[in-house]
């Protein structure tokens, strides 16, 4: 992965922290790695728990199809951990999504639950 690669991951992480702010969420981690994995954000808005990867690409399609069941399973993993790790917080809904940011101009396209733990 190459440096510009790199930053322009960092940027649409810090860019999506924003937007879910503006929505009435609180980012709780950012970047949460263990042997097992990383996840971007992990969010939480009133009893709601979101495990967040975001997706920078050229075109939504491309961003939206680039998380591979690899992938997921890596994250999945992460959030077992995380959630062993935080287990007096309480929540009555958990879902893995996916913000994908084509350009700092527009708002991201958010999957929310974009796929079910197995």
């Amino acid at each position: 992965m190459s440096t510009s690669s790199y930053k322009k991951g960092l940027l649409a992480e810090y860019f999506c922290m924003l937007y879910l702010f503006f929505c009435g969420y609180r980012v709780l981690e950012h970047r949460y790695k263990t042997k097992l994995g990383e996840i971007d954000l992990i969010a939480c808005r009133n009893k709601q728990l979101a495990f967040i990867e975001v997706k920078a690409r050229d075109s939504k399609d491309k961003a939206a199809y680039s998380v591979q069941k690899k992938s997921m399973r890596r994250i999945e993993n992460t959030a077992k951990s995380w959630l062993s790790n935080n287990s007096s917080r309480e929540f009555e809904q958990i879902s893995f999504d996916v913000l994908t940011v084509t350009s700092l101009y527009k708002k991201p396209k958010w999957y929310k639950n974009a796929w079910q733990v197995t």
